[in-house]
């Protein structure tokens, strides 16, 4: 009995001593992104495991739908985030971003790498990461148009086939907004839209609602961007899905990330963040995202050189006008598209 007394302080000694050596928990970083991203097939699974290693953390990359959607979730959520950084949010909405206030300022250390006219948060919530021009894709064996304006899309041979994405939940649908605005002035945009209006079958709340009809020919035309040709070309052998190049220009969307305000992965989310910027992520960025890298040492694959839109001129309005305009901007074309 007293033998056994005496054991019993070394065995806890012991079991003090193994656990103590326990390998410590990984950090959880939380991502809040577009559908496209954290898809099968998307940008998220190809470069999540890299990181992973690199840092020795766990990513969990959650869809929210469309970049309007990750942000007005980062909203509802704010003082109490669930997520640590907000991947999606472009040029478009950064009046909508500078409002909601749910990020923090951040300036990577290998910020150089992006060129100075991509930097387009000049706050510093933001930091770019891809970039692309917004376009009408076309399927040019079933359209007989000549799809190079505007103008094209208002042929009557297109009544009702074509799809567009809604302004207030979806990142494409309020470039294409503000495009028209950069186009044909205000009020000028409004007739445009009340001459397309006839033309446009839906609009869906998200691109991949629109690409998704698009896949199964439900319409030949939709919006989306001057790099998507590349994808079906290289995915499914399709080239004759072109973007449309239209003689007044495209509008840029630079897609940014941020570390939301009040995370307690700091100092993680700023290594994410930089390592966006890595050519191992930028890479991976034509063939996933199929957007443009920022990062001006990425060399572009041969569909990307063969089949993407590059335009002659390139439109973007004023920030502080967008700031000021957007929501009169939306509610102007929200009354045209719900009128009789």
């Amino acid at each position: 009995m007293a033998s056994f007394k005496l054991l019993v302080p070394l065995l806890l000694a012991v079991i003090l001593f193994f656990s103590g050596c326990a390998q410590p928990q990984k950090a959880d970083l939380t991502i809040y992104t577009y559908d496209s991203m954290a898809s099968e097939y998307g940008l998220g699974p190809a470069v999540i495991e890299a990181f992973e290693e690199q840092c020795d953390c766990n990513v969990h990359m959650i869809a929210k739908g469309d970049a309007g959607q990750v942000l007005s979730t980062a909203l509802l959520e704010k003082g109490k985030p669930k997520a640590d950084i907000l991947i999606g949010i472009d040029n478009s909405m950064l009046s909508q971003m500078y409002k909601a206030d749910v990020l923090e300022k951040f300036t990577p250390k290998n910020i150089s790498v992006v060129p100075e006219n991509l930097r387009f948060d000049k706050q510093g919530y933001l930091t770019p990461y891809d970039y692309g021009y917004i376009a009408f894709v076309y399927d040019s064996s079933k359209v007989n148009v000549s799809m190079n304006s505007f103008d094209s899309l208002l042929d009557p041979s297109l009544q009702k086939k074509i799809a567009i994405q809604n302004p207030r939940t979806s990142s494409p649908g309020l470039a294409l907004l503000l495009w028209t605005v950069a186009v044909y002035g205000d009020p000028g945009y409004k007739d445009f839209w009340k001459k397309l209006k006839p033309n446009i079958l839906t609009v869906t709340d998200s691109w991949d609602q629109s690409a998704g009809m698009f896949a199964q020919g439900e319409v030949p035309i939709y919006l989306s961007y001057a790099t998507s040709p590349p994808y079906y070309s290289q995915f499914e052998d399709k080239n004759y899905f072109l973007a449309a190049g239209f003689k007044e220009g495209h509008y840029i969307q630079v897609e940014g990330m941020g570390i939301v305000k009040g995370t307690k992965n700091r100092l993680l989310a700023e290594k994410f963040i930089e390592f966006s910027l890595e050519k191992k992520f930028q890479q991976e960025i034509p063939l996933h995202q199929f957007m443009y890298p920022v990062n001006k040492d990425v060399k572009l694959p041969a569909s990307f050189r063969q089949y993407a839109l590059f335009p002659q001129k390139q439109l973007e309005l004023d920030p502080k006008l967008v700031d000021e305009k957007e929501e009169k901007w939306i509610l102007e074309w929200e009354k045209i598209m719900l009128s009789g």
